[in-house]
């Protein structure tokens, strides 16, 4: 396990084993993970991974804990998902309100590794659901199958970035009227470094409704 996964999957698997209501915590470790990687969209998969993991570990040893609190801790992950996936698209439609546009070479590897993350969420509550016994497995199931109905947030918002990452790639820019000169290009790597701001906004706002 590296010095990453720790950093997810540990403190995941503490508060599962503790159980309660956990939406909000592993919201906030999730949306955190995200931030401490610059919100690069290559992570998002790893982190996501990592929370189920940690979740399964967690109730996997305290089967007494799951049922409300598995759901309200998949519940928060897929808040922190949806909330990382509203940053990178306010990102890119920020910029184009300011007449800058990022480079194609981060728009497309955005677009590559966020297509495709609700199919991730749902196969891996699978997974690692059937690694787990008894009332967990149940669970873990349960939601898998919910999730695979009925969509999640994360799903939803993965629709609406990936409409506009599409818009921004090969020049839909320019198509729309828009003027933009090479030097109003933002460097490459730029859109993480945007978006990991944006993230950390919300986290805070997050920490600050605390009671």
């Amino acid at each position: 396990m590296t010095n990453e996964e720790d950093e997810v999957r540990l403190p995941i698997r503490v508060a599962a084993s503790e159980g309660g209501d956990l939406r909000a915590r592993v919201r906030d470790l999730v949306l955190r993970a995200i931030v401490d990687r610059k919100a690069d969209p290559k992570a998002y998969r790893a982190v996501l991974k990592d929370a189920v993991e940690g979740l399964g570990e967690g109730f996997g040893a305290h089967a007494e804990h799951a049922g409300e609190s598995l759901r309200s801790a998949v519940g928060g992950l897929d808040e922190a998902m949806g909330k990382s996936l509203y940053a990178l698209q306010t990102a890119v439609e920020e910029a184009w309100d300011n007449g800058r546009r990022f480079a194609d070479a981060d728009l497309r590897e955005a677009y590559d590794a966020v297509r495709g993350l609700e199919d991730d969420l749902v196969g891996t509550l699978k997974d690692v659901g059937g690694r787990t016994k008894g009332v967990v497995n149940d669970e873990f199931t349960r939601l898998g199958e919910h999730f695979g109905r009925n969509g999640t947030d994360t799903g939803t918002q993965i629709k609406s970035v990936l409409d506009v990452l599409g818009r921004g790639l090969g020049g839909a820019a320019k198509d729309a009227g828009r003027d933009l000169k090479d030097d109003a290009r933002e460097a490459a790597g730029r859109l993480s470094a945007v978006t990991s701001g944006i993230l950390r906004g919300l986290a805070d706002a997050l920490d600050g409704r605390k009671p």
